[in-house]
């Protein structure tokens, strides 16, 4: 393809939200160049779907619930190995102070409960 020889007009109809999308793109990429974006947006296109941003949300929900599970299972763990290297020790020696850490992965898994019924929502 030949850059010189650039004489074939080609129009499209977008609503403003869109042509504001597009000049940004151009502006940040191509130095403004809106025909130079768009000839790399379709010519670089490969035919595959691209995620749309309620799926790039999901995913980012999704992520952040995944990191937080992982933090309540270490915790959770860690609270096990100690309570029970208590009761070794002394196996009456239970109290109230020892169970205070599950009601905080309760508070946390409440937490991954909405994050969960946002994702169900957009779906």
């Amino acid at each position: 393809m030949s850059s010189n020889n650039k004489n074939i007009i080609l129009r499209l109809r977008v609503d403003e939200a869109t042509a504001n999308a597009i000049r940004a793109k151009a502006d940040s990429h191509f130095n403004g160049n809106i025909s130079a974006c768009i000839r790399c947006a379709t010519l670089q296109y490969d035919g595959k779907v691209t995620t749309s941003s309620a799926d790039s949300e999901i995913t980012a929900v999704l992520t952040a619930i995944l990191r937080q599970l992982k933090k309540i299972g270490t915790n959770v763990n860690q609270t096990a190995r100690q309570i029970n290297e208590r009761m070794k020790v002394s196996p009456y020696g239970l109290s109230a102070s020892d169970i205070q850490p599950f009601v905080f992965f309760r508070n946390d898994l409440s937490a991954i409960w909405e994050h969960l019924n946002q994702i169900k929502e957009r779906l």
